[in-house]
């Protein structure tokens, strides 16, 4: 029976007073998982945002939507509350600055996405900070990191 509510709460859904539905997925303990934000225009719901927890309560992910594609900034983070990574989208595509940092908060990686491509120079570095390598993607392979 408690996972039949479970299961209940996990498709819930609150409506709010400006035409916004937050629908909120919950873990097994009844915590929040999810948040999708939806919008209602001309009968239609349209996705807006989204966040995303940690199973201890932290923020996961977090970002908003266009035509149902992710737009603007998201960021991630740790389960610790540490900023994980941050970037860009345009159109459902990474656009734009990327950063990724280690788990003590120091940078591990920087770039430039153009609609989903590595372009320009992306710098990474290790835990303490120190530079390891440089790669020039407007004259290198796409690599696999």
């Amino acid at each position: 029976m408690k996972k039949l509510f479970l299961i209940f709460l996990s498709i819930m859904f609150l409506v709010a007073c400006n035409n916004q539905i937050v629908q909120k997925e919950h873990f097994d303990d009844g915590s929040v998982k999810s948040e999708k934000t939806f919008e209602k225009s001309g009968g239609e719901e349209k996705l807006v945002k989204e966040v995303v927890y940690h199973p201890n309560g932290q923020k996961y992910m977090e970002g908003n939507y266009k035509d149902n594609l992710r737009e603007g900034y998201w960021a991630s983070w740790f389960d610790d509350g540490t900023l994980w990574s941050e970037g860009e989208f345009k159109a459902g595509e990474s656009h734009g600055k990327r950063k990724v940092f280690h788990s003590n908060g120091a940078l591990y990686y920087e770039g430039t996405f153009d609609m989903g491509k590595r372009v320009g120079i992306w710098t990474f570095y290790d835990e303490k900070g120190v530079k390891t390598k440089e790669i020039d993607y407007n004259k290198a392979p796409e690599m696999k990191e």
